[in-house]
C-alpha cells in the first residue's frame, strides 16, 4: 500500500465520525439550550422525570409560590439540592412514623421508619386522604429515584418544589 492509498482509506474511514463530531461541536450551544426542556433523562436503565413529576405534585397539592417554607431542607438547598431533597423526605418520614407510633401509644418510631406501607397505614387510620396518600407515595418514588441514580444535577427549583410539597404534607400529618 502506497501513501496515497493509505490517505484515501483513512479519509473513507474517518469521514463520517469527523462529520458527526464537527456537527456536535458546532451545535453544542443550541443543544445545551434545549436541555431544560427535556422531559426524560435516560441514564443506563434509570429514567428521570423528576422535574415534571414534582411540578405535577405541586399543582395537585394546590401549593402557590407565595407560601414560604422554613425548614432545615431549605437552609441547605443552596449547598446541595440532593441533600435538601433527602432532608425533606427524612422530615416527612419522621413525622409520619411519629404519627403512626402514636396510634400504638409508643414513642419508638423505628418499626415504622423505612416501612413501605407507612403511607397506606396512615391512610387506613384516617390521617391521609387519597390525594395525600398519592403525594406521599410519589414523593417516596422520587426520593428513591434520586438516591439510586448517578445524576447529580438536580435543578434548585425542582428541589424547592419537592421540599414545599413534602413540608406541606408534614404540616397536614402533624395537624391531624
Amino acid at each position: 500500500m502506497d501513501k496515497y492509498t493509505f490517505i484515501v482509506e483513512m479519509t473513507k474511514a474517518l469521514a463520517w465520525p469527523a462529520t458527526i463530531a464537527g456537527g456536535l461541536i458546532l451545535l453544542r450551544k443550541p443543544l445545551l439550550a434545549l436541555v431544560p426542556f427535556m422531559r426524560k433523562l435516560k441514564y443506563k436503565e434509570l429514567e428521570m422525570e423528576f422535574s415534571e413529576q414534582v411540578q405535577a405534585l405541586k399543582s395537585e397539592a394546590n401549593i402557590t409560590e407565595k407560601e414560604e417554607v422554613d425548614t432545615p431542607a431549605m437552609s441547605i438547598l443552596s449547598f446541595s439540592t440532593r441533600a435538601a431533597v433527602l432532608e425533606a423526605w427524612m422530615a416527612l418520614e419522621s413525622a409520619s412514623a411519629s404519627k403512626a407510633a402514636s396510634f400504638w401509644s409508643t414513642s419508638n418510631t423505628t418499626p415504622f421508619k423505612n416501612n413501605f406501607q407507612l403511607g397506606s397505614y396512615l391512610h387506613q387510620c384516617g390521617v391521609l386522604n387519597e390525594q395525600q396518600l398519592k403525594s406521599f407515595n410519589e414523593l417516596r418514588q422520587l426520593r428513591n429515584q434520586l438516591v439510586h441514580s448517578d445524576v447529580t444535577n438536580l435543578k434548585e427549583s425542582d428541589a424547592k418544589a419537592y421540599i414545599t410539597v413534602a413540608s406541606n404534607l408534614v404540616n397536614q400529618i402533624s395537624s391531624t
